[in-house]
């Protein structure tokens, strides 16, 4: 069933959340485009204001509450502005269906393809393990925005759209890689997806002076936190549509931080690791335990050729722990990164898939 609990998520092109009354006024004049009434093929034939308010405090909140209908809001990541619709339906045997337009005031601008590949994430972190989609020869704006996601174009049929007319439709089917690695056990800790829950933990950890110094990002707030989470729970995987994988690190029970691997080069199977730590918790080797097992899944797994850390190099602890994780210092790089008001130097560490033992102590 679809998670609601997942919603918001965010890439750097889309955010996929609940709808909103405040949407209402929006929808209503984005499904009145007569190129959304020409494709799209809405159930009902003309939305209002009130009408599609009646429909989220009715069928759209009763179908994300049941988990087999998401009629989702897609919003501008830096306005939260409603930009398009975009619906899941039609759950089954581990299937479902995907269905989206966008608003005529935010087409050219990548919203389709970044919010599909939101979607796809939603998908598979609600354990569905296969996305389909169905559009009409017509709309090649349409099947180009699926072609680009992965989508995988099938046969033609005459299907009854959800407008209820009978109309010729192409068929587009995406396999989903289920997500089975996490949760990781290691000998002391947890490794596992973020969830939006982590918020206050982690924004605990971030909004500290002495975590934030040498971050790129100011402490955080309470806002920043969510969006933040909203930003890891895509990253799923080396191979997801994030091409990044976030995990939180758990101690017994207590969310002492986070580890974050993304590729630089999907191509050359090139990538980078970050890290924070609680400071509490510094000292016993915990942070040093995380990062080998994620360097770890990153060759054994990822099948990737090199691992880099980019760092301020006033961080010294966080150099030892690279140093102790089993990567070399490869370079100094002097007042590279104007940060917070000045120029810093960076340290660079790497490792290789053709070290000895990559992930652990040298």
């Amino acid at each position: 069933m679809l998670d609601a609990r997942l919603l918001p998520l965010r890439s750097d092109r889309a955010v996929l959340r609940s709808m909103r009354p405040s949407d209402a006024s929006a929808y209503a004049s984005g499904a009145a485009d007569p190129t959304v009434r020409r494709y799209a093929h809405l159930p009902e034939p003309e939305y209002t204001e009130a009408s599609v308010i009646a429909l989220i405090k009715g069928a759209i909140g009763e179908g994300l509450e049941r988990g087999d209908l998401a009629v989702l809001t897609i919003a501008d990541p830096a306005t939260d502005a409603f930009s398009g619709s975009l619906v899941l339906f039609g759950a089954s045997k581990g299937s479902v269906e995907v269905g989206f337009w966008v608003h005529p005031d935010h087409r050219g601008k990548g919203v389709a393809v970044g919010a599909l590949a939101v979607a796809v994430e939603f998908a598979r972190r609600s354990g569905f393990t296969r996305l389909t989609a169905r559009t009409v020869p017509e709309n090649q704006a349409s099947q180009r925005v699926l072609e680009r996601t992965g989508f995988v174009q099938g046969e033609t049929t005459r299907d009854v759209a959800p407008s209820g007319q009978e109309v010729a439709l192409m068929h587009y089917l995406l396999d989903l890689e289920p997500i089975t690695l996490f949760p990781l056990q290691t000998e002391r800790l947890r490794l596992r997806l973020h969830q939006h829950a982590d918020a206050p933990a982690l924004q605990h950890i971030y909004s500290r002076p002495d975590v934030a110094r040498y971050l790129l990002d100011e402490p955080w707030s309470e806002t920043e936190a969510a969006r933040q989470l909203g930003a890891r729970m895509m990253k799923t995987g080396l191979n997801s549509t994030s091409a990044a994988l976030a995990l939180v690190i758990e101690h017994k029970g207590e969310v002492i931080g986070d580890v974050q691997l993304w590729l630089t080069n999907i191509e050359r199977r090139v990538a980078e690791i970050g890290w924070v730590i609680d400071p509490a918790y510094g000292g016993r080797g915990l942070a040093t335990e995380a990062v080998r097992t994620v360097l770890t899944l990153g060759f054994d797994q990822g099948d990737l050729h090199r691992i880099a850390a980019q760092m301020d190099a006033r961080n010294e602890a966080s150099a030892r722990l690279a140093q102790r994780a089993g990567m070399q210092r490869e370079a100094h790089l002097r007042q590279d990164w104007w940060s917070k008001g000045e120029w810093t130097d960076t340290l660079i560490y790497g490792v290789l898939a053709t070290d000895v033992s990559p992930g652990s102590p040298r």
